[in-house]
């Protein structure tokens, strides 16, 4: 004899559909509202705090004596509102720092446009965050690599031996390689890539097939 199973009572369906709650689509709106004017805001900001930036510092020095006056407000705001403040003065502080941006062109597809610092505080947040990434590094204010406690130097017979590979980094190179030809032929990251590799002394261009390179992590 078969007994028709019993729905738990945790899993019942609710006797009537809730209706909307007006104060909960407030909220959700608001917290849209904020998402969307925060980078605006963040823009305005920097735009009148620029007239306090001091021409006779260095500029990485004028934009932190700036930034710092409003160091409690930051505190106050949060990281994402400082970061995007420190950007937009930055590129106001270094206006005519030629930068590249990438926009919508002619024929409706993204392409590398030069511009000058000044008119990427007004683009979107992407371009005007990268902007900023340039202009630091025009100006020797990024974080250089290797920064902070310089690594001691290893004995002479251990820097002689290849350094072993662990398995995150083989899984890490893996991950690394299967994605290389989606972003390789991707419109976009393509010119990214090819511009990086000529930075680094290398030229970009197909090869035949079969080409057996060894190193530490072939076998």
């Amino acid at each position: 004899m078969t007994t028709k199973a019993k729905t738990p009572a945790a899993i019942k369906a609710p006797a009537s559909v809730p209706a909307r709650d007006a104060a909960i689509g407030t909220l959700i709106n608001e917290a849209g509202q904020a998402a969307a004017s925060m980078l605006a805001k963040c823009k305005e900001a920097a735009g009148q705090a620029a007239k306090q930036l001091d021409n006779s510092k260095p500029i990485a020095d004028r934009i932190a004596a700036v930034v710092s006056l409003y160091a409690a407000d930051f505190t106050a705001a949060g990281h994402n509102v400082k970061a995007l403040f420190v950007d937009a003065l930055t590129l106001h502080a270094a206006a005519q720092t030629p930068v590249m941006v990438n926009v919508i062109g002619k024929d409706g597809k993204r392409v590398d446009t030069p511009a000058t610092a000044a008119e990427a505080v007004e683009m979107s947040k992407h371009n005007m965050r990268d902007a900023a990434k340039q202009v630091r590094d025009a100006h020797g204010m990024g974080r250089k690599a290797g920064g902070g406690a310089k690594p001691k130097a290893k004995p002479a017979a251990a820097a002689a031996q290849p350094a072993a590979v662990t398995m995150s980094e083989v899984d890490g190179f893996s991950q690394w390689l299967n994605n290389l030809e989606p972003y390789f032929s991707d419109a976009v990251f393509h010119g990214k890539i090819v511009a990086r590799m000529i930075e680094l002394g290398y030229t970009v261009s197909k090869a035949a097939k079969g080409r057996v390179v060894k190193g530490a992590a072939s076998a």
